[in-house]
Formats: structure tokens, C-alpha cells, sequence
């Protein structure tokens, strides 16, 4: 009995470690941010469509061979099947969420960003309960959502961080990445319980779904990107692209997307998908800090702090369970 506990207990300080250490990393992805799109924080940059582009282009490479290496088939017979509702995902979860996020720090502070996409939690709950039959709004998550919302009026209208170009519209752009992606999770759930009712067909596992996510989304940015950059059409002006644009890309792409999201599914296989999820109220936090350490940002000893913790505590009402539910 004592080894299962030791056992046990061993899993969870894993799962712990590696869920900090992804919520650290997440964190670090809005200053990283900020600093790849805004010529007066990080100097000479790159189209934010481009930058998106190029992101998941290494991402979705690693993501099909990893894919191909933990299930040894693509199952592209499967993506033929549903690529109509993985081609919406991708819109949601790469185009549109690339855009609110890259565009909207151009606009606004690296720490009213990271605030303003942890309602994507809170989003997820309203949809859920609109969409989803098996979800309920309970009066926790009516509390956690306005709780989550008084958050983004106090950021959006006290921010220390006014020296920008536009706050509002940044944050706006930031709050529709937010919703865009609470959408995507919306519809991957109910993507999901439409495979687990037909038991005799494939059960898509979370890195099949993360990797033609991010392909379709990949596929549908690329002509945006052109579009609205058409001297990235020629293949010599990526020599010209400067060598920390490629350094913060590598982050996103690498670390952030690859190594991470490995991280957070290594972290879940060791607790609950439900505990697991509340380590994402610390990636506002982190956010907030990182800001403030790397790009000298404001911090608001009052403004922050409070924001951080209605929100926290809002994404972790809205994530319990009843006593009487597994």
C-alpha cells in the first residue's frame, strides 16, 4: 500500500512540475508576442499573418510526425471524412486566434492581453451551456463568469499601461481570439461526442485532433498571408526576415506549441482532465510578470493583482464539479 502511495504521489509532483513548467512557458508567449509584432518594443518585424504562417508551418511538421510515430498512421481516410467541421476548427483555433492575438499586441500591452484571453474559459462555459446538451449553467458558473467579465471592465478601463497605441482596440482584438478559441473547444467537444457515439469508428485522439486542427488552419492562413503580403511569395525575402523575428517564431513554434502542449497531455495522464485545467489561471499570472520583467511594463500593485485573482477565481468556479458528478 505505502508503494502505490509513493507511486501515486510521484506521478502527481510529476504532473504538477510539467503543468507549471507549461503555464510558464504559456505565459512567456504574450510578451514574445508583443515583442515580434510592435516595432517600438522589439524593433524591425514582419507581417503578424506572416509570422502565423510560419509558425505553423514548423508546428504542423512536428505535429505529423509525432503523430505518425505515436499512432503509425495519419488516418487521413478520417480526415476525409470530417475535414468540413476540422476546416472550422482551424479557422477558429489557428486563423482567427492567431490574428486577434499577433494584431491585437500591436495595439495593446503584453499584460492586458494575457488577461483578456483567460476568458476563453468563460466563453467555453457560455457556449457550452447554449450548444451542449450535457452542459449545464449552474449558478457557480454564473458567478465565475460575471466574476471573469467585472475582470476585463477593470483591465479595459484602469490599465496602467496606456502608453500605446490603441488599448481598446487591441484588447478588443485579444477578446475576439478569446472567444474564437472558446469556440474551437465548444465544437471539438461536440465533434467528440459525435465520434463516441459510433463506437466501431475511429476515436480521435488529442494529438490527431491538434494536428489537422492546425494543418486546415495552417492551409487557410497561407493565402490570407499572401494577400496581404505578396513579397512573401518570392523565397528570398525569408533571408531577410531578422534573426529574432526567427527566435520568437522558434518559441512559439517549438516551445510553445509543440513542447508544451507534450507537456500539458503528459501532465493530464498523471491527474484529471479537471484539475489539470485549473493551472491555466496561472498563465495571466505569468503573463503579467514576464511583462513587466522583459518588456518593462506597468504593474499596477492594486489594478493587476486584483484582476488576476477575479479571474482565477472565476475559471476555477466555473470548472467545479458537483459532489454528486465524476
Amino acid at each position: 500500500m505505502n508503494r502505490i502511495l509513493k507511486v501515486k504521489n510521484k506521478d502527481e509532483i510529476i504532473a504538477y512540475l510539467l503543468l507549471i513548467l507549461t503555464m510558464v512557458i504559456w505565459g512567456g508567449t504574450w510578451p514574445i508576442g508583443r515583442w515580434l509584432v510592435s516595432e517600438e518594443v522589439g524593433g524591425e518585424t514582419i507581417p503578424p499573418f506572416m509570422i502565423a504562417v510560419i509558425r505553423y508551418f514548423l508546428a504542423v511538421i512536428c505535429f505529423f510526425l509525432i503523430l505518425k510515430y505515436k499512432e503509425g498512421t495519419l488516418n487521413w481516410q478520417f480526415t476525409k471524412e470530417n475535414w468540413k467541421i476540422l476546416t472550422v476548427m482551424g479557422l477558429l483555433s489557428v486563423t482567427i486566434y492567431q490574428a486577434g492575438y499577433l494584431i491585437g499586441e500591436i495595439f495593446t500591452a503584453a499584460s492586458d492581453a494575457s488577461i483578456m484571453v483567460a476568458t476563453n474559459a468563460i466563453w467555453v462555459v457560455i457556449l457550452s451551456s447554449i450548444f451542449l446538451k450535457s452542459e449545464f449553467f449552474t449558478w457557480k458558473k454564473a458567478i465565475g463568469t460575471l466574476l471573469a467579465f467585472i475582470a476585463v471592465i477593470i483591465v479595459v478601463g484602469f490599465s496602467p499601461n496606456v502608453n500605446v497605441s490603441n488599448r481598446i482596440l487591441g484588447d478588443i482584438l485579444v477578446l475576439l481570439a478569446a472567444f474564437a478559441y472558446g469556440s474551437y473547444t465548444v465544437i471539438s467537444r461536440s465533434f467528440l461526442n459525435q465520434t463516441k457515439s459510433k463506437p466501431e469508428s475511429y476515436q480521435p485522439s488529442s494529438i490527431w485532433i491538434m494536428t489537422w486542427v492546425s494543418f486546415f488552419g495552417f492551409l487557410i492562413t497561407i493565402p490570407i498571408a499572401l494577400i496581404i503580403s505578396p513579397e512573401f511569395i518570392n523565397p528570398l525575402e525569408y533571408v531577410s526576415i531578422p534573426p529574432r523575428i526567427w527566435i520568437g517564431i522558434a518559441y512559439l513554434a517549438f516551445l510553445s506549441t509543440i513542447g508544451a502542449y507534450t507537456f500539458y497531455l503528459e501532465g493530464v495522464k498523471r491527474l484529471s482532465a479537471s484539475r489539470a485545467a485549473i493551472f491555466q489561471t496561472l498563465v495571466p499570472l505569468f503573463g503579467v510578470i514576464f511583462s513587466a520583467i522583459f518588456l518593462q511594463e506597468q504593474f499596477d500593485i492594486f489594478i493587476y493583482p486584483f484582476a488576476l485573482c477575479l479571474v482565477i477565481f472565476g475559471i476555477t468556479l466555473v470548472n467545479l464539479k458537483s459532489s454528486d458528478k465524476k
